[in-house]
């Protein structure tokens, strides 16, 4: 046999022993993908894509969502304008569960842990993830629940009117704190304190354990934005065209912004660049130096920003009354993209991870 012959049949036989078998089983369903998503005053919920904001998906629900939906056990949750509750599938778009329902849902966010869904209208409502509703909490003659909950400890924080309320898991009542005026500032948990804003002009600050008052700061008016807390500093912005870091031991101002309008925005934390991101009504989306309050960036928008930015790695979200979604890069402000959404959004911006679900400071379940 001629040596090129013996050459290529050990080549065969070779390929031969090292061929294998290809597996019979089929590639692992995909079950999450990063994604922002946001909801519209006209029913729309869109997904886009967090790096180059494509369209991944669209839905129209039946009314709108003004608060921020909540991402938990892998699916999103909304409850609508038009009482409707829907669960629905973030990775196909998909609505998986709609259900009537007594309530109604005009503005605020949703709160979720275990198989219990919050949300507060015309009374604080708790349904399980069947949509099936578990019980209902109201004081007679409290009729404007104008925040969105937070769970924390196995409590329930919520206002109504002028009252702060504490409830158990069940619905009933641990305490209650009466303050100067209409709340309308989202109540934030952290560390044993209850911190939130009011009509009053002040920013309260209320022992998580028993509703006793820690501390009032006051501003120069109305205090609708709900605060953040990051490293000892509540930071939250004021009808008077500031934005405040307050001492979270002592409720002393450690230093205010100036803006050239109201700030209804509720903060963002950027770590990396120790930053404050907070919207203002003046058309801007500002970033703020934590330690010092001096000014790092501004991005202007094409109209007012009331939206909670949603603060993600690098990106920021945020939305505007030009109908546009914005992301824009938390280093330095520059724009990356931005989609039109054909109406405006009284929502905010909220993110999958692939891990947790990421939300704004107006959510009850926000995240930093």
């Amino acid at each position: 046999m001629k040596q090129s012959t013996w050459i290529l049949y050990a080549f065969l036989l070779g390929l031969a022993s090292c061929s294998k078998e290809m597996s019979k089983d089929l590639p692992l369903t995909k079950l999450r993908e990063e994604a922002v998503f946001i909801t519209t005053e006209s029913g729309d919920f869109i997904s886009y894509d967090i790096k180059t904001g494509r369209k991944r998906w669209a839905l129209v629900t039946t009314g709108a969502s003004n608060g921020i939906p909540v991402f938990h056990n892998k699916m999103i949750y909304v409850v609508t304008t038009q009482r409707y509750m829907y669960t629905i599938d973030p990775l196909r778009g998909e609505i998986t569960r709609e259900t009537q329902i007594a309530a109604k849902n005009d503005e605020n966010s949703l709160c979720a842990y275990g198989s219990t869904i919050f949300f507060a209208s015309d009374s604080l409502y708790c349904y399980d993830t069947l949509h099936n509703k578990l019980w209902t909490f109201k004081e007679a003659g409290k009729n404007a629940f104008r925040t969105s909950p937070q769970y924390a400890n196995d409590h329930v924080y919520f206002s109504a009117d002028d009252v702060m309320y504490c409830v158990s898991s069940n619905g009933s009542l641990i305490w209650k704190f009466t303050a100067g005026g209409l709340i309308q500032s989202s109540p934030r948990i952290t560390n044993g304190v209850v911190y939130f804003g009011c009509d009053d002009h002040k920013v309260y600050a209320l022992q998580e354990s028993n509703g006793n008052l820690k501390w009032t700061y006051l501003t120069g008016n109305n205090v609708n934005s709900s605060p953040a807390v990051y490293g000892g500093m509540c930071l939250v912005g004021s009808d008077d065209y500031h934005v405040y870091c307050i001492d979270t031991t002592t409720g002393l101002e450690r230093w205010k912004f100036k803006t050239n309008e109201r700030v209804i925005s509720s903060p963002g934390i950027h770590e990396f660049t120790t930053s404050v991101i907070v919207g203002g009504n003046d058309y801007n989306l500002y970033a703020i130096d934590h330690v010092t309050g001096e000014l790092k960036w501004k991005y202007p928008a094409g109209s007012i920003v009331t939206s909670s930015p949603m603060v993600y790695g690098n990106y920021i979200f945020f939305t505007s009354y030009d109908r546009y979604l914005y992301a824009v890069d938390a280093r330095d402000g520059r724009i990356l993209w931005k989609e039109f959404l054909n109406t405006n959004s009284l929502s905010a911006p909220f993110v999958d991870d692939t891990k947790k679900g990421l939300h704004p400071g107006k959510s009850g379940m926000s995240t930093y």
